[in-house]
């Protein structure tokens, strides 16, 4: 319900009152109501009552998810407003107009239109669209993680909304101080704002945010861990929502319905929940929504093994961040930061940043990116050092990656988290930049001092950086030489510099995965040539013994048939013929069937292993058949294969994705079980355990090393470097492993390695 203007004639109040009242009930009726209003009103001259008409009109297609439609129609009027000097209007137009630009993420225009509605509400006398403005700001500074600033606002807000009764911004305001206290974790403040919003939206009949008081309250559950609760209020927010077809709620209370089906293992309902998420984001044209709802589609694609898929989301997510980041960036928060005309403000500067490309695909076209980066943050933060510290090769351990000064140019400092514990833990539980003013004040300045080669530092802001809910790198911005007051404008430059680092790793690890992906199908087709090479060697032999001994049957037939057309035949010679003909025809037979088995287990091998169709199949037979088509490789290095498997052993899996399991673990151990000998052995045994299938693959081959065996699984490590090896057998086995809900290890034994597979037995989920 929109309130009414405190300085309005009464018979504008009264029409605009009773419409509101018919709005509430009626809906759709009340629409036409407005526009046949509003083009009274312009007509008779009444421009205030159809500005005033407009908004209200407004007010209500926004909340059913469609406020974006009259836009246009608002920028007009708005323009009109300003130019027939109707400051009151002007400022509920203008605050109108930022919340269309907030809900498409161009924060930039959203906080230019809602700080003039600030300064005209002031000069109109109109307290509500003052209160209604600052909770904007305030949005706006939530969204890009000032939360502080953003809580300030909001209560600016409330000491406002302290001399009104105002039942709509009562709970707009307590949801979105609700928000702030939830995102800086006091979740049971949280709680009690989002109760305090529903009851004013009751008590106002303000179903839209009651609706999404029942969202935020599902999200507390969910911080909680009480998904089936969580659950229960958000299908209720979807419900309102959908009764009042507000397609914002529906996209963000469905984003959080996704979290909670993902979490519960129904990966189904995660699916539909995030795919609806995205087709009400892309319906009201929300970028930032958008990005989040791809986001989620990308991680679940990428658990159901669908890396496809699931690039293509990311790449989606990608682009609309960086969309989000270029209209992201609020100027009110520097406008009395700078005064020099001739050198771009700090904000536009970080802002061609955003915009920049930089070639991502090594490792060192990365570090050249975070170089160049660097020396420009430098320059423009006027700071005397940016350190980049970065885990590339272990998780738990980040190397410096730039170095600026002489103090550590030939160390090589590294942060670890047998060193920095408490340190590394600080940043992942914080998610948040560290702010220090005074280094003395360091809440882990022991474990930093252990540090060796960095320079002494004043003032220091330490910024996490995380990719896909990981630690993956810590940015340092330094200053040397004094102490520095960091400012809260600061800290906004380095949330966003965050997102940029942030950006940068994304992108190099889309670069590695897509590398990774292209190597992986090139492996496969690899193997597949290998196995069609030796099939061709082994099938030779008996097509040729087949071929010697059909020739010599021939040869006996032409001579029995001349023998028939003589006038005397030889008893002893067709005795002997017979004997020869008898003699052949098996040989032809057996060595003739020894092909036939031969191709038809390659043929089922490599159909199989092109398909991830679900099958039946009993185990014994079908590791004895692939093990078949290896024959010829396992015969040339000497390797005897032992089985010991129980005959009635039956799975249901995608029997393909098990081919290729088991041909990448022999013909490992054929590459590295048995260097610096000729030949050995390799047992294959299973067993039942419950619902699963226990396999062990065991060579009595040289075994690995501890190091080994931890790096075993990780992408291109391999021990065989510059010598034909790739790095991505074990690595493609435990992906494969994956997609049939099975799992890989390596359990200790006395001699070589051995290899654990468990496999349910229906896995056809996978």
């Amino acid at each position: 319900m929109l309130p009414s203007a405190p300085h309005v004639r009464e018979p504008q109040s009264a029409w605009l009152s009773r419409l509101a009242r018919v709005a509430q009930r009626h809906p759709r009726p009340a629409l036409r109501l407005y526009e046949r209003l509003e083009a009274s009103a312009r007509q008779a001259g009444r421009l205030d009552l159809a500005f005033d008409t407009l908004y209200a009109h407004f007010n209500l297609l926004e909340h059913r998810g469609r406020g974006a439609q009259l836009r246009g129609a608002l920028g007009m009027a708005q323009q009109q407003a300003t130019q027939a000097g109707l400051h009151e209007q002007s400022a509920r137009l203008l605050e109108a107009l930022g919340r269309i630009s907030y809900q498409h993420g161009d924060y930039l225009e959203a906080a230019e239109k809602w700080s003039r509605a600030v300064d005209l509400a002031v000069l109109a006398g109109d307290i509500r669209i003052g209160v209604a403005a600052r909770i904007g700001l305030g949005q706006i500074h939530y969204a890009l993680g000032a939360w502080d600033k953003g809580r300030r606002f909001h209560r600016d807000a409330a000491l406002l909304l302290a001399n009104l009764e105002d039942s709509y911004l009562e709970a707009k305001l307590a949801i979105n101080l609700g928000v702030g206290n939830f995102e800086n974790a006091q979740i049971e403040e949280a709680e009690q704002q989002f109760r305090q919003g529903m009851a004013a939206a009751i008590r106002g009949g303000h179903r839209e945010f009651e609706a999404e008081a029942y969202w935020q309250l599902a999200r507390t559950a969910k911080e909680r861990g009480q998904m089936e609760l969580a659950a229960q209020q958000c299908r209720l927010a979807l419900q309102l929502a959908a009764h009042l077809n507000h397609a914002w709620l529906e996209s963000m209370a469905s984003q959080t319905l996704t979290e909670i089906a993902w979490t519960q293992g129904d990966t189904a309902e995660a699916l539909r929940c995030a795919q609806f998420a995205l087709d009400q984001a892309q319906r009201i044209q929300s970028r930032t929504q958008e990005s989040r709802a791809h986001l989620q589609l990308a991680q679940l694609l990428q658990a159901q093994g669908n890396l496809n898929g699931a690039l293509q989301h990311l790449w989606q997510h990608l682009n609309l961040q960086t969309e989000a980041q270029q209209l992201g960036l609020p100027e009110r928060l520097s406008k009395l930061a700078h005064y020099d005309l001739s050198r771009k403000p700090p904000e536009v500067m970080l802002l061609d940043l955003s915009n920049q490309q930089w070639p991502l695909n090594t490792r060192e076209e990365l570090l050249a990116a975070t170089q160049e980066l660097g020396d420009k943050v430098r320059e423009i933060l006027s700071l005397d050092e940016v350190l980049f510290w970065w885990a590339n090769e272990e998780p738990d351990s980040f190397d410096l990656q730039q170095a600026k000064t002489e103090a550590h140019a030939n160390a090589l400092p590294r942060l670890n988290s047998s060193e920095q514990p408490d340190y590394l833990r600080l940043l992942t539980q914080q998610r948040e930049p560290l702010v220090l003013g005074d280094l003395r004040l360091h809440p882990c300045s022991g474990e930093l001092s252990k540090l060796i080669g960095i320079a002494p530092a004043c003032s220091r802001i330490e910024i996490p950086l995380f990719v896909q809910q990981q630690l993956r790198a810590v940015l340092w911005l330094v200053q040397s030489k004094q102490i520095r007051a960091w400012s809260k404008l600061d800290q906004f430059h380095a949330n966003h510099l965050a997102r940029i680092y942030e950006r940068l790793l994304l992108g190099h690890d889309l670069s590695i995965s897509q590398q990774t992906q292209a190597l992986m199908e090139q492996e496969k087709a690899d193997a597949l040539g290998r196995l069609v090479a030796g099939v061709a060697h082994e099938v030779n032999t008996p097509i040729g013994v087949a071929v010697t001994a059909a020739s010599s049957l021939s040869d006996v037939a032409k001579r029995l048939t001349q023998l028939l057309a003589a006038e005397k035949v030889s008893r002893i010679e067709l005795q002997q013929l017979a004997a020869r003909l008898s003699a052949g025809v098996p040989l032809v037979e057996r060595n003739l069937e020894r092909a036939a088995a031969l191709i038809g287990d390659f043929k089922k091998v490599a159909v199989d292993q092109a398909s991830e169709a679900v099958s039946d199949f009993k185990l014994a037979e079908y590791v004895q058949s692939v093990l078949s088509v290896l024959s010829p490789v396992l015969r040339k290095a000497s390797v005897s294969v032992s089985l010991a498997i129980d005959p009635e052993f039956e799975l249901r899996m995608a029997s393909g994705l098990l081919t290729q399991v088991l041909s990448n673990l022999v013909m490992n151990c054929i590459n590295h079980a048995f260097e610096g000998r000729r030949g050995g052995s390799i047992n294959i045994q299973a067993r039942l355990e419950g619902r699963q299938i226990v396999m062990d693959i065991a060579d009595d081959g040289v075994g690995a090393s501890a190091e080994v065996r931890a790096r075993m699984f990780e992408p291109f490590f391999t021990t065989k470097r510059g010598k034909g090896g790739s790095g991505l057998g074990m690595y493609i086995v435990q992906n494969l492993m994956q997609r049939l809900n099975g799992s890989i290890e390596l359990p200790p034994c006395e001699q070589g390695l051995c290899v654990r597979l468990r496999l349910p037995v229906d896995g056809a989920a996978g």
